[in-house]
């Protein structure tokens, strides 16, 4: 049973990684949105000028 809850999010990560452009060095990163665990949506050009780290994890 434990191998089919994480079979959902593989498939879709795969999917998602599967169907994404390649970048090259230089380029810009494209404008995109996520939301925070407070519920507060981000966007990637309001740090505009400043070094961005992205740090995914997860809660059980």
């Amino acid at each position: 049973m434990k191998h089919r809850i994480w079979l959902a999010p593989i498939c879709a990560l795969l999917l998602a990684f599967g169907s994404a452009q390649a970048f090259t060095v230089g380029q810009p990163a494209p404008d995109f949105t996520l939301t925070d665990s407070w519920g507060n949506s981000h966007t990637l050009s309001e740090y505009q000028g400043n070094v961005v780290v992205l740090m995914f994890f997860g809660n059980t």
